[in-house]
Order: C-alpha cells, then sequence, then structure tokens
C-alpha cells in the first residue's frame, strides 16, 4: 500500500484527540532498529572484543508499519494485504475506526453512528486467533463494517432510530448480519437513519439526532440510510449495509460520494430487519469503491428458509459464483447503456451548468472506458414511467411491524405498532410515525387482529395486491430491454447536491422519483455511482458530491459490479474524496517509530566512523534536529518527517557497513 502525502492542515478542526495504543504494537516497535547485541554492556564477559554494531535498514520498516493515513480510503483487500502480511491485526483495525468515530461522530455533529458495538473488539481477536491458525474465512476476515440501526445485531438495540425502541436488545442476529459473520466480518456498530426508515431529503430521528453531511455539516446525507453513507464516506468501517425500500441507499450514497446497490428483490435476505414495506424492502452495501462493493454483496446475497422473496428469487442461483469476476477494467468493452433524456430535467426544475459538466465528464468516462451509449427515452417514455410508478403501492407498515415484534419473542419491549405508537408520551415522534402511517392514530392490539394485506397469492407465496401484474412488467420490462439491445439504462434522479438542513422535515422536491420505478415497484437492481464534485458557487460555498443512477434487468448485479469497476477505472481518483473535516488522527504508532529513529540515527554519531562520510552524518544529524521539531499531532508531517530521516539513515548505515 502506498502512503498517501496530500497536505494535512491541522488547524482545520480543534480537536484534543485521545487515542487508545495497544501496549504490545508500540512495544514491539521499539525493536524495528535496535542493534544487535554490542557485546560491551554490562556483564559482558570479553569487554575488549566488542562485537561490530549492525543495524537495520529503516525505510522497510517503515514501509510495514500500518498508519492513520494508510487507513483513510483503505480497501478491503488493501486490508486484507496488511493483515496477511503480518502489519496489521483485526483488534488493532477495529480500534482505528472506534477511535476516529470517537474523535469525529460528536465533535462534528455529524451522528452517523447510533452506537458501537461492545463485543467489537473481542470479535476482532477472536478472528486474529483464527488467522494465526490458518483459517481465514475469507476477503472479508477481521473486516469492520458497520450496519444500520433497524437491522438485528444480536447485543444491540434495533431501534430503527426511534427512543421507544432504544431497549429492545436483540439476541439473534439478521440474516444479512450472520451471513457477514460467517464471512468473517466485525460488526463495529449500527448506523443512525431516518425514524422507521421512513425519508424525503434526511436522515432525522428522535434517538440519535439529524444525521449531517461531513462534506458540508450544514446539509443533509440524505435518507434513510444516511448514517451508513456518512460512517463509511469518514471511514468510520471499511464498507456499510443499508435499507432500501424507495431510494434509502441510492440516494445518499449520491450525497456522500459512495456507491451504493439496491440489490433485486429476493437476492439479500430481510428477515431479522425491522420493516417499512416488507414486499419493497432490500439489504444492499454502501462502499467507497467498486470492487468493495462486488466483496460485500457476495457476502449477503444467499437464499434464507425465513425470506420467502429470498425463495422466490432463486437468490443462490442468482448469486452464482459471486461478483469478483465482474471486477475487471475491460467490463464496458461491448456494452450498450441507455440513457433517459428527460431524467436531466423535470418540469421547472434543470440540471445547473455545473451539474450537466459533471454528468457530462461521467457518461465520458462510460464511453472512454468501452461501453456505448444509447438515448432510449423513446423505449422507457415518461409515459410509460408514469404508468410503472402507479402500480403496487399497498400499505404493509402496520402488519409488517407487528410481523416482525412477533419474531422477537421476550427480545421485544413492545409487542405492537399500537404499543410503539402511545410509548412515546412526549409527542416528539408524531411527526416521524405520522408520516409512516399518514396520520392514523387507531392500530390493532395484536398482530391477530392486524388487517393483512397480503391478499394475493402468487404460487405458495401471499404477495401484496398487484405483485402478479409487477412481474409481468419486470418481464416487459427485460423484453425491452433486449430489444433495444441494451444493458442497462443510466439517469439521474437527484437534480441537485445535498440540501440545506431545516428545522422541521421540509421536501424541497430536489428528485423526480424514477428511483422507486425500477427498483422498488418492480424488484431491479439499481446502483449509485460517484460522479465527483460539483465546484463552488454562489449557491455552494463548498465542493459538493451528487451521483448517477443505473438499473439492469432482474439477477444482473454482475452487470452493474462490471460497469462501476470498469467506469471507476477510468474516471480515476478525480470521484472520491474523504471529507476534509475527518483527516487521519494523530499516530502515536508513528511518533514512536520516529522517536526511535531519532534515537538510533544519533546512536550512529556517538560511534567511530570513517570521517570520509563525516558530510553525510552530518546531513542525518541536520535531519534529527529538523525531525525533533516537527508537529506530532499531524500524521502527514510526522510520516514525511520518518520517510526523509529513514532514507537518509539507510545510506549512512549502507555506506558504514553496518547493516544486517
Amino acid at each position: 500500500m502506498s502512503k498517501k502525502t496530500r497536505p494535512y492542515n491541522s488547524g482545520e478542526i480543534g480537536l484534543t484527540v485521545v487515542s487508545i495504543i495497544l501496549i504490545a504494537a508500540i512495544f514491539a516497535l521499539s525493536f524495528y532498529f535496535l542493534p544487535l547485541d554490542k557485546g560491551a554492556g554490562g556483564g559482558a564477559e570479553h569487554p575488549e572484543e566488542p562485537t561490530e554494531v549492525k543495524f537495520t535498514f529503516a525505510s522497510k520498516s517503515l514501509d510495514a508499519l500500518f498508519t492513520t493515513i494508510d487507513l483513510q480510503d483503505a480497501t478491503i483487500s488493501d486490508l486484507q494485504s496488511e493483515m496477511a502480511a503480518g502489519n496489521l491485526t483485526s483488534e488493532q483495525l477495529t480500534q482505528m475506526y472506534i477511535d476516529r468515530i470517537l474523535a469525529y461522530d460528536g465533535a462534528l455533529d455529524l451522528n452517523s453512528v447510533i452506537a458501537i458495538n461492545p463485543a467489537a473488539l473481542e470479535d476482532a481477536r477472536r478472528l486474529d486467533i483464527e488467522r494465526a491458525e490458518g483459517n481465514v474465512r475469507g476477503p472479508l476476515h477481521g473486516i469492520p463494517v458497520i450496519v444500520k440501526a433497524n437491522i438485528d445485531v444480536r447485543g444491540m438495540a434495533t431501534s430503527a432510530g426511534a427512543r421507544s425502541l432504544a431497549d429492545m436488545i436483540v439476541t439473534k442476529d439478521a440474516f444479512a448480519v450472520k451471513r457477514l459473520r460467517d464471512a468473517g466480518a466485525v460488526i463495529i456498530g449500527q448506523a443512525n437513519m431516518s425514524e422507521f426508515a421512513y425519508a424525503t431529503v434526511s436522515s432525522r430521528l428522535t434517538l440519535g439526532g439529524i444525521v449531517h453531511n461531513p462534506y458540508d455539516t450544514t446539509r443533509t446525507p440524505g435518507g434513510s440510510s444516511g448514517g451508513t453513507g456518512v460512517a463509511v464516506t469518514c471511514n468510520f468501517a471499511a464498507a456499510g449495509l443499508g435499507t432500501d425500500t424507495g431510494g434509502s441507499i441510492r440516494n445518499p450514497s449520491s450525497l456522500t460520494n459512495l456507491y451504493g446497490m439496491r440489490p433485486s428483490k429476493g437476492l439479500t435476505s430481510i428477515s431479522g430487519v425491522f420493516p417499512l414495506k416488507a414486499y419493497k424492502d432490500v439489504v444492499g452495501p454502501m462502499t467507497r469503491t467498486a470492487e468493495d462493493m462486488a466483496v460485500v454483496l457476495g457476502a449477503v446475497a444467499c437464499a434464507d428458509k425465513e425470506d420467502d422473496y429470498t425463495v422466490e428469487a432463486r437468490a443462490s442461483v442468482l448469486l452464482g459464483d459471486g461478483y469478483m469476476s465482474a471486477l475487471t477494467e475491460d467490463g464496458l468493452e461491448g456494452m450498450r447503456i441507455g440513457y433517459l433524456t428527460y431524467s436531466f430535467s423535470y418540469g421547472r426544475r434543470s440540471l445547473n451548468d455545473n451539474i450537466n459538466q459533471l454528468l457530462g465528464e461521467a457518461l465520458d468516462c462510460l464511453e472512454s472506458a468501452g461501453a456505448e451509449l444509447v438515448d432510449v427515452s423513446d423505449v422507457f417514455t415518461q409515459e410509460l414511467i408514469w404508468r410503472l410508478a402507479n402500480g403496487m403501492d399497498t400499505d404493509t407498515f402496520e402488519y409488517d411491524v407487528n410481523t416482525y415484534l412477533s419474531q422477537k419473542g421476550g427480545d421485544a419491549v413492545h409487542k405492537t405498532l399500537r404499543e410503539i405508537y402511545y410509548s412515546n408520551y412526549d409527542g416528539s415522534m408524531y411527526m416521524y410515525l405520522d408520516n409512516v402511517t399518514g396520520g392514523q392514530r387507531y392500530f390493532a392490539g395484536s398482530l391477530d387482529s392486524t388487517y393483512d394485506p397480503y391478499t394475493e397469492t402468487v404460487g405458495p407465496y401471499k404477495r401484496v395486491p398487484g405483485w402478479s401484474k409487477m412481474l409481468e412488467e419486470r418481464a416487459m420490462i427485460s423484453e425491452m430491454m433486449k430489444e433495444a439491445d441494451i444493458d442497462a439504462v443510466v439517469y439521474m434522479n437527484l437534480f441537485d447536491v445535498a440540501e440545506k438542513e431545516q428545522p422541521r422535515i421540509v421536501d424541497p422536491y430536489n428528485w423526480a422519483g424514477y428511483d422507486i420505478v425500477f427498483g422498488p415497484k418492480h424488484g431491479l437492481p439499481e446502483i449509485s455511482l460517484p460522479m465527483g464534485f460539483l465546484g463552488t458557487d454562489r449557491a455552494h460555498d463548498t465542493e459538493l458530491p451528487l451521483g448517477l443512477s443505473v438499473f439492469s434487468g432482474f439477477g444482473q448485479e454482475k452487470t452493474l459490479i462490471r460497469i462501476a469497476y470498469a467506469y471507476e477505472k477510468q474516471a480515476g481518483s478525480v470521484i472520491r474524496r474523504v471529507p476534509a473535516n475527518v483527516p487521519p488522527l494523530p499516530d502515536e504508532r508513528l511518533v514512536a517509530f520516529l522517536t526511535e529513529l531519532i534515537h538510533k540515527a544519533y546512536d550512529i554519531t556517538d560511534t567511530d566512523y570513517d570521517r570520509a562520510y563525516s558530510g553525510l552524518v552530518q546531513t542525518m544529524t541536520d535531519a534529527c534536529k529538523k525531525a525533533e521539531e516537527v508537529d506530532k499531532k499531524d500524521p502527514y508531517a510526522v510520516y514525511a518527517a520518518a520517510s526523509d530521516l529513514a532514507a537518509i539513515y539507510d545510506k549512512v548505515i549502507a555506506a558504514l557497513g553496518q547493516t544486517n
């Protein structure tokens, strides 16, 4: 892994960071540059015959040291490589992410993490033992992942962001979480969210505060998986899980500079997920890279006997051999991708010049990577879109919630939605729950007395009215794509960057609603691709990200990942940027490394050496003095000083012949 060297302004944020240091790691670090036995210490039997002093090259040891700089946007494969090389443990990695959460999430009023998993470090230690014994479960072994707070994590509260559910500690993982654990992931904590997963443009809740966008904390990150989006983009975890009912993975991914996948309905299980509309709800990954997307989706996708949508979809067949084979830079060669011209404006809203430029650059990347772009607006017409959008839309919230609570047994602090609703006597929850229920005040007292909206029978399954028609329309969409000879369709769903956060929930109508048609209404897979950043103008005083939406045929996640990976490689680093206000934390290991290196360098100046090398040794002495003055709170400065000194140190010991 290459070390990052971008400038870091230590004055960007006034924080006092107390890093938790792993004593064993620091103790081991002190031996990196220790010379072999000099033979002249106290108690030596033959002090008149000293052993020649030998030193180890410093640059190699520095390269092997995993730092807080390396943590910034490290991919899952990067982290695996470091752990495989012995430069990092899962416990150290988990602690580094926890340190970042504790340092930044509350202090910056991001509110992206609702709770840290108290068992995370213990789980990481156990996985380290497995690795040491030669048992590596796969690419997620020891990797910290954060999950949305409506997804069950044993030992934690599935609150769905609601104060009334803050004490609902569950004893069983959701199926998707179990899949992550089986793959070796560490569940580092739960991400904040829009209460009950109902969102327009924000992530608001009564339990954990309003989630703010790290690229501009006066703005929203979108919802409802806004907490996952913020946590992943700020490097509070390596990857995250969200849920999507109408746009709740894709919209926050677009506004927080991530890849976000809404999988085909039934590819991932929703058992153990607090529901909004179970027949639309899906669990999906939110990641910083397309490769990480492939890894996480491959881990969670699977048929689950407790979720008959996955059985109906034959999820394990759809998964096949996973998605890693889709990671080819020439994956777009020969692809035909449609686009919807009318999605670039809506009514009186249209893309401004800056967004048009960003969109144009993204489309150019697709073409440059080998795709042929085709306008399919006359195929998927606006009239067709509206007809498809007006399909299946049954309110199942109360029945789904009561079913979920009934499955919790003794874990459920409330047995019905009615109990939840009337448990919050100060009324702070009503503004959120009323959005979901349409202001309804009457709820059933038990599951048995709750109206069952799943009145249609499709084969052996109970489904909402219109499910059969939806399946017909899904097949029709696939046939239309086949006839148009296209592999996927791109469109703009959001017309602008993140909105300013408002005192009350408002809907500024930043989108046209296309995202509810193909994914939620018809169960097709969709992904949000980061396009990069809009520059500052009179409306925006900071650079803000925005994404592009892509959908494909049912079960065609591999196609979307092929597109995402090839697009990412073509676009380059310009489309991804860590928020400036969450830089690397001060790094005690780097400081200890530099301090020890300075001592060893001075040790050489105290020994006898050929005066022909006095100039080189003096250069090293000067570098030591400069290194002693470096700002120890600035990891970039510490690393630069250590790197400079190590290079000179290595030249000196090589010239003096004092190397191992």
